[in-house]
């Protein structure tokens, strides 16, 4: 069958910064962004200040402060550009004659990330630099917990999912993995190498694996194209009614 379409919900954390209404200052505020982005690609964070990032923007420092009061507040808002984008990239349509396995999903949406990462550098330096902004990371923990909490039903989309008790927990464990292995590779490689990109999946597959059976049922195409017009519902109202308590003897449906 062809592309399928996978509608998760982008993250939407608090705007850094102030949004301005009128158009002059949206345009400001992009100036700035897209100045401070251009000085990351050759400096360190420690290294550019809010002046700088005005001074490159061509906005005058009073200005600059109205929309950006501190440096850490420009990243942040850098920083949230950078995972929207993250985001575009990863809900692009998945051919569902490329699934046999739940493993062939979780692979295929980890490299997507993986490969968006290391095509930017600034992404890279953001999410995974020594030098990372607490701000920045109280963004990128925000945002594993969206996703964590909209990936079962991702899943769910494709495969006749089990119940899984806490999914969110698990999945954003999951993603911590991932995370792990990736700054290790960005600490010493500036960038996540092939080497340690297929062990990082085989670590996160691993983990999952203890929550989620070898086998799980693909949906036909035509319940994954409904399934993807379906308006998004919490996580704990998408997932089958945990089995009620069977007699002895009975194996339990639960996964987790």
């Amino acid at each position: 069958m062809g592309q399928i379409a996978e509608k998760n919900s982008a993250p939407s954390p608090t705007a850094p910064g102030r949004r301005p209404a009128q158009k002059r200052g949206q345009t400001r505020v992009i100036a700035l962004l897209d100045a401070a982005d251009a000085l990351l690609r050759d400096r360190d964070i420690n290294d550019i200040s809010l002046y700088d990032v005005a001074h490159a923007a061509d906005v005058p420092p009073t200005s600059t402060y109205h929309f950006f009061p501190t440096k850490e507040s420009v990243f942040l808002g850098l920083a949230e550009r950078y995972l929207q984008t993250m985001h575009t990239a990863l809900d692009e349509p998945i051919d569902h004659e490329a699934l046999e396995h739940w493993h062939d999903l979780v692979a295929l949406r980890y490299y997507r990330v993986v490969e968006y990462f290391n095509g930017s550098q600034n992404a890279l330096k953001l999410f995974l630099g020594m030098a990372l902004l607490s701000d920045v990371r109280r963004l990128d923990f925000e945002d594993i917990d969206n996703l964590a909490a909209s990936t079962y039903k991702s899943m769910d989309r494709f495969f006749e999912m089990p119940y899984v008790r806490d999914p969110a927990f698990k999945f954003s464990i999951t993603f911590a993995i991932y995370d792990g292995v990736w700054a290790a590779s960005y600490a010493k490689h500036g960038r996540i190498t092939p080497k340690h990109a297929k062990e990082g999946l085989r670590a996160a597959l691993a983990y999952m694996s203890t929550f989620l059976p070898n086998t799980i049922a693909l949906r036909a195409p035509e319940s994954i194209a409904r399934h993807a017009t379906v308006e998004s519902e919490p996580v704990a109202a998408a997932q089958p009614a945990p089995p009620a308590k069977s007699p002895a003897g009975r194996r339990r449906r639960a996964t987790r």
